[in-house]
């Protein structure tokens, strides 16, 4: 019997969503159990069937609103050829992303560059390629799109509020009142196009409200920008958009409800455009990883797993809400966890599991199909977690 193995401090809002979670974890560690027999390293089982259902029910949920996948959160081949099936647009940062999607032929049109800090190479990559659209959020990015693509459009990236979100973004990007000023000012005198608005609530957002206060600023601009002639095309809610950890988030079809009523003050001539990014490949990812390693270190219990920080486990590190789960039984306690390698960085925090573990057990990671490979690498020699697609 696999036991589920959580941290006490979690509160459910309702018995019929902590049902849900704990449904849907043995679900996911059900699809990757097939690839346990022959473990060798650690592997990231990702579920087709779940990456087209998550693309579906984020459609369902918010018709009027065109996904654009954030590549950076899982960029795998067949993850984005599965998207592109399935009808999904792309967000990139960088100039490997754009390579990623045209040697897919993804039509340029379908891709935004949202990083609102680029370097002048990747303005040049991206202009040699097609693309269109680009995120601002200060006067001197103006300046260096306009120096590259004079007619490029532009949509500018505001602050808005992250609280309630599990992984703030607030304070590295997002233009102020006075940034949206200056940001007019200078593309007014280099003739450039401003014709949209978009905003990040936060990583794994469970506060609703972050969406209104976004759409309301974003309609403050609107008209701002309308009042310098300025024509508006795009509206961009970002991403943020959670998984189901713990029972106490909003679902996607909650949001949806919210957003759709706020977008009903949107004219139809603008484009509504979100970059779910987690929401999409995060619960159709179980990590598979393995224990190297016991120790007793004064009063504290320690465990090594053949991948951590460097590995893709650094959301794991920074008290991101995973369940971890044991194919043992017994009563659990609390270990503190950490990775293989020499760095003293690669420490996992302390988390509860059986009491009787041993070498060579298996832990299942589930809802790590997002910035799990993505931010991984083979820090010391040891394997970035492979991936595997599962049916």
């Amino acid at each position: 019997m696999t036991e589920l193995a959580s941290s006490p401090k979690v509160t459910f809002i309702d018995q019929d969503r902590r049902r849900f979670v704990e449904q849907d974890l043995r679900e996911q560690v059900a699809v990757a159990a097939g690839q346990a027999q022959s473990y060798t390293v650690p592997v990231l089982v990702m579920s087709e069937q779940r990456l087209r259902d998550n693309v579906r029910r984020f459609m369902a949920a918010m018709p009027r609103v065109q996904p654009h996948f954030a590549v950076k959160a899982n960029p795998d081949s067949a993850i984005l050829t599965i998207f592109a099936e399935e009808g999904a647009c792309f967000e990139i940062a960088s100039s490997a992303e754009l390579d990623a999607l045209t040697e897919m032929n993804v039509p340029v049109e379908h891709i935004l560059y949202s990083n609102p800090i680029k370097s002048p190479k990747a303005v040049r990559d991206a202009a040699a390629a097609g693309i269109e659209w680009y995120s601002v959020d200060c006067s001197e990015e103006v300046a260096k799109i306009a120096a590259v693509d004079p007619t490029a459009k532009l949509y500018i990236r505001i602050e808005v509020s992250n609280e309630g979100s599990t992984w703030p973004l607030a304070g590295k990007f997002g233009a102020s009142a006075a940034g949206v000023d200056r940001i007019i000012e200078t593309a007014q005198r280099l003739q450039m196009n401003v014709c949209g608005v978009t905003f990040h609530v936060g990583s794994q957002c469970t506060n609703v409200n972050n969406w209104v206060e976004g759409i309301n600023s974003a309609k403050g601009i609107f008209d701002k920008l309308r009042a310098h002639g300025y024509t508006l095309e795009l509206l961009n809610l970002g991403g943020g958009y959670p998984l189901q950890l713990t029972g106490s988030e909003p679902t996607i079809e909650e949001i949806g409800a919210v957003i759709s009523e706020q977008l009903e003050s949107i004219p139809s001539t603008i484009k509504v455009v979100a970059e779910p990014g987690r929401y999409f490949v995060g619960s159709a990812g179980c990590l598979i990883t393995q224990v190297v390693g016991l120790a007793t270190r004064d009063n504290a219990r320690w465990l090594y797993l053949d991948t951590g920080f460097y590995g893709g486990l650094m959301e794991l590190a920074q008290n991101f809400p995973l369940t971890l789960v044991s194919r043992r039984t017994g009563a659990a306690e609390s270990w503190a966890m950490a990775g293989p390698t020499c760095d003293s960085i690669d420490v996992l925090g302390t988390h509860q599991l059986p009491a009787n573990m041993e070498v060579e057990d298996l832990i299942f990671m589930p809802n790590l199909g997002a910035y799990c490979t993505s931010c991984a690498c083979d820090f010391n020699g040891f394997p970035a977690p492979a991936l595997v697609m599962a049916s």
